[in-house]
């Protein structure tokens, strides 16, 4: 048997996603949405696929070697549609008409993200034709079925009216030989019409289930899970429906980012405090950590507690732990370009922040700058100090918008030194809660990651062998997940979605959920 997989559209309502890339090349859980439906192929004994391509094409070319590379016993054949952008998936079929036409095959739409088990079910249903038909929901946007009292088809259309219809269609389908021809026709008289080019495979199926005798019957698929992808609230579904992330409340710790994940400026995202309730809740540790060297533990947990959100120090990290352990390892001269509050904690800890001649230059987040600390920190580290940077953040979220942040700080320096800094402090930085793990014996599949920037906190996860979540809340935008080669576990709109991976029972979980929904 034979499969077709229909991949040729621009995917419009994803750009940005899809200005560089094709929509069936989208990834979901890390993977192009192509690549996992050539795996379902596959794994149901359908081997040998011809994949319609048309935007892009080269992309998806290199999509289909990567997956035939790796299942030897998978054939892809890719054909090129020159007209996707003024054709619809009916012309795209008709690409595979030398391949398919007149025998047995399966076809799916390229934008499709399903479980493997629902093609299987239907290679091997025992309708010698079946369209598999989700019976557990309706959807103004999904093609709807009718079937009759043998459960064949009578109808297949957006329009039909829940009262009427069955389920709604997967847009996966397996067709038999006398099925495959019928249908073939269908689409050559209709695509030789003049202006019938941009057409559904659909409406041919329905001429063909309306008026003619056939074999195309369900395969009830409602147990698997399926999204079509055409915007992006459907890939918000689908990134938190696929998921590999673990059960939360069978983690031993949580690291929550502070800035564009759980607050910005001084407002809670969503109902992050629930969130945090209920890991609580469930028995697992929660932490804080922040590359904002701008202020002092006392400080954030002060935040903290008055947004509702319960801390303590001992559950606090910041960047500024790493440079004073660095510092207080020595008894050199420093100069640190840092606000008070930082100025204070390294004070406090034994560290000299004035010298006139360091050893050591240290570049903070300092919402307090002028241009004489500039001035001394160029000077410092022109006339040899070691240059040391809190943290790499170039940006800072704000619920204004994105402000400078440590790292565009130290660019200024960088630039005016002609010195790249000698060390780089905080996330991503694996010392960064390495120190937290083997004071608990937490192993690193144990613990998760939470916040807004791939290239600080995902990393760190990456970093440390952990499970990581990116949140959109903050620096990170779906398209910065697409473009990036780092990839988190789950990428979510915000912290309020984490109750979807936690499974609480405690009665004080239970209260909270009726309070919410009563007030």
């Amino acid at each position: 048997m034979r499969g077709v997989i229909l991949s040729a559209g621009i995917g419009s309502r994803l750009r940005p996603l899809t200005l560089h890339k094709p929509k069936c090349c989208v990834t979901v859980d890390g993977e192009p949405i192509l690549a996992r439906q050539l795996r379902a192929y596959d794994d149901a004994g359908v081997t040998n696929v011809t994949v319609i391509a048309g935007y892009l094409a080269d992309d998806v070319k290199t999509v289909c070697e990567r997956v035939a590379r790796q299942r030897p016993n998978l054939d892809v054949t890719v054909r090129t549609s020159e007209v996707f952008a003024n054709t619809d998936n009916m012309f795209s079929l008709s690409l595979a008409a030398e391949d398919v036409a007149g025998e047995e095959f399966v076809l799916s739409n390229g934008d499709v993200v399903f479980d493997p088990g629902l093609l299987e079910t239907v290679v091997e249903s025992d309708a010698d034709s079946a369209v598999a038909c989700d019976t557990g929901q309706f959807s103004e946007e999904a093609m709807k079925v009718s079937i009759d009292e043998t459960d064949r088809l009578t109808h297949i259309d957006k329009g039909i009216p829940e009262e009427a219809a069955h389920g709604c269609s997967t847009d996966v389908y397996r067709f038999s030989a006398d099925f495959s021809a019928m249908l073939f026709e269908e689409i050559t008289r209709t695509i030789e019409r003049e202006n019938e080019y941009c057409e559904w495979t659909e409406l041919a199926i329905d001429e063909i289930v309306r008026n003619r005798t056939h074999d195309l019957s369900v395969a009830d698929v409602s147990q698997y899970r399926w999204v079509e992808i055409d915007d992006f609230t459907d890939l918000e579904s689908a990134d938190l429906l696929f998921s590999s992330l673990s059960s939360l409340e069978s983690k031993e710790a949580v690291f929550f980012d502070l800035d564009g994940t759980v607050y910005l400026d001084d407002e809670l995202v969503d109902d992050a405090k629930a969130r945090i309730e209920t890991l609580r809740e469930s028995g697992v540790d929660v932490y804080f950590l922040t590359n904002n060297s701008s202020r002092w533990k006392d400080d954030y947990v002060q935040k903290l507690n008055s947004l509702g959100v319960e801390c303590d120090t001992e559950n606090l990290l910041l960047s500024t732990d790493g440079v004073i352990q660095h510092l207080q390892d020595t008894d050199d001269e420093v100069f640190v370009l840092g606000t008070t509050a930082m100025r204070d904690a390294l004070s406090d800890h034994g560290i000299a922040v004035d010298s006139d001649d360091p050893n050591h230059v240290v570049v903070g987040f300092d919402t307090e700058l002028t241009y004489e600390k500039a001035r001394e920190a160029t000077l410092g580290i022109r006339n040899g100090a070691t240059f040391l940077l809190a943290h790499p953040d170039t940006v800072c979220p704000t619920a204004e918008g994105m402000v400078p942040d440590c790292g565009s700080i130290g660019a200024l320096v960088e630039r005016a030194t002609d010195r790249n800094p000698d060390q780089i402090f905080g996330k991503p930085n694996a010392e960064m809660i390495r120190h937290v793990l083997d004071s608990n014996g937490y192993a690193p599949e144990d613990v998760v990651v939470v916040g807004d920037r791939l290239e600080t906190d995902v990393q760190l996860a990456e970093n440390v062998g952990c499970e990581s979540v990116c949140v959109l809340t903050g620096d990170a935008t779906r398209a910065d997940v697409e473009a990036s080669d780092i990839n988190p576990t789950l990428v979510a709109p915000s912290v309020e979605v984490l109750d979807q991976f936690v499974s609480v029972s405690s009665e004080a979980s239970a209260q909270r959920v009726l309070d919410e929904g009563a007030s």
